[in-house]
């Protein structure tokens, strides 16, 4: 049976990892046609794939942490928020031609700022949290 947190993880991480392989059709566009950043595209593509690879991980590994119910769902939707937000950093600034590593000028680029430190800060959480529960568990079964 997958548990609700599991669950969540699973459906945002599938979501996520759609959307990074639909990412390729501009990937191959800029390629074929020369015109474009082929690197934001590729890196756009290529990122979203992982993070959603990362959110069906953990996922999967989920029954084995040592957590309570507050800090797994705090793991779950830090991951999630962190998906959502390098969807959006990464394909409207791929899309833009803009990188939004600075919150300046203000406008697009602020928002393509917000949307990557909410991405960074959200696995950050994430990972962290999961560690935390990854070395409990380590602890519990040792003798």
């Amino acid at each position: 049976m997958i548990s609700s947190p599991a669950a969540y993880l699973f459906f945002n991480g599938a979501v996520v990892i759609m959307a990074g392989l639909l990412l390729g059709f501009p990937l191959r566009s800029a390629i074929v046609t020369k015109r474009g950043d082929v690197n934001a595209w590729r890196v756009s593509h290529s990122v979203l794939i992982m993070d959603g690879l990362l959110m069906l991980v953990v996922g999967l590994t989920l029954p084995h942490l040592l957590l309570g119910r507050p800090a797994l769902w705090v793991l779950v939707w830090s991951l999630v928020a962190a998906g959502y937000g390098f969807l959006v950093a990464f394909a409207v600034g791929a899309w833009k031609g803009i990188r939004g590593l600075t919150a300046r000028p203000f406008g697009l680029n602020t928002v393509l700022f917000g949307a990557h430190v909410v991405g960074a800060f959200g696995s950050l959480v994430g990972i962290a949290i999961a560690t935390f529960g990854y070395v409990k568990a380590i602890r519990h079964l040792s003798p």
